[in-house]
């Protein structure tokens, strides 16, 4: 079955004659009869009635049912003519949570996706438990994760680590080197940062007090900071809040919690297409966060875990 007997085909049908088809294609109607035939004797059933006299054709009910097929016969034809025009583009899925999504990478995803137009970067915002799920399952090519947890088809490595700072109102009566025992509870925005950080929380505050707020992303402290309340962050998402609300500002702990080290995941056997991609981006990214000392501080030694 050749394109030129589909399209014949098809023009027949459109045109409703031997003869404007042949007219439409250029071709004698001795040269569209023919491939009519050829294309009936292929298929094994008559798909057009031709009666002497009559210009019109008519369709058997095989002619009628053979049109959608025909139809998407040509168009299928028509893209392997056009695959190599596609452009080479390909979509790398990172799945983190949101701090990483909305403060600390934005900078470097906007600068991978100027500097590699033909790559598409699909972000997704998760809990770490659901990325470690999603990285398994090969649905996300990287994951970034305040916490390990442990997968057999998952490898982590620590990236970066940052510091956390008390965050609060210009106005407020917070400063620098602030002790936990003066800060009141009952004016707490609080955001669980994880395991390490709640275990620190509890020894320093009364887990029976209530704070005024428990939320669950960094994005919504910027929100909820006001007056005399306060909050605990890393530093990226504390530069993020003050750019949105310059009427934030940021203090020292004198007993901070212990830094959050973020951690790269990915699945050991990646997708084939993908590989190199991977390898390119963690690349970048590493140099990324060498170079940037706003964003975390950074130790080689996370690296040799």
């Amino acid at each position: 079955m050749f394109y030129e007997q589909i399209e014949t085909f098809l023009t027949t049908v459109t045109y409703g004659s031997i003869s404007a088809a042949a007219k439409y294609l250029y071709v004698s109607q001795s040269t569209v009869s023919s491939r009519l035939q050829q294309l009936e004797n292929e298929l094994g059933v008559q798909l057009l009635i031709r009666n002497k006299g009559h210009r019109r054709v008519e369709l058997t009910n095989y002619g009628h049912s053979f049109i959608p097929i025909a139809s998407q016969w040509a168009s299928l034809w028509k893209d392997t003519q056009h695959l190599k025009d596609i452009e080479n583009i390909q979509t790398l899925t990172i799945a983190s949570v949101d701090a990483v999504n909305n403060y600390t990478f934005v900078s470097f995803f906007k600068k991978f996706m100027s500097t590699h137009p033909n790559i598409r970067l699909n972000i997704r915002t998760h809990h770490s438990s659901e990325i470690y799920s999603l990285v398994e399952d090969r649905i996300a090519d990287i994951g970034f994760v305040f916490s390990r947890i442990n997968y057999p088809d998952v490898v982590s490595k620590p990236i970066y680590r940052e510091l956390m700072y008390l965050i609060c109102s210009k106005n407020s009566p917070y400063h620098n080197d602030m002790d936990c025992g003066e800060l009141p509870t009952e004016k707490e925005v609080l955001l669980n940062w994880g395991l390490d950080y709640k275990s620190w929380h509890d020894l320093h505050f009364n887990p029976s007090c209530h704070p005024a707020l428990s939320i669950n992303t960094g994005s919504m402290l910027q929100r909820y900071i006001q007056d005399d309340s306060w909050g605990v962050a890393p530093m990226s998402v504390i530069n993020g809040a003050m750019r949105s609300n310059p009427n934030l500002t940021f203090f020292t702990l004198t007993t901070p919690p212990p830094p959050r080290i973020c951690y790269i995941i990915r699945n050991p056997y990646p997708n084939v297409n993908n590989s190199k991609l991977i390898e390119e981006f963690e690349q970048e990214l590493t140099s990324f966060i060498s170079d940037d000392e706003n964003i975390c501080s950074f130790e080689n030694w996370m690296l040799n875990d």
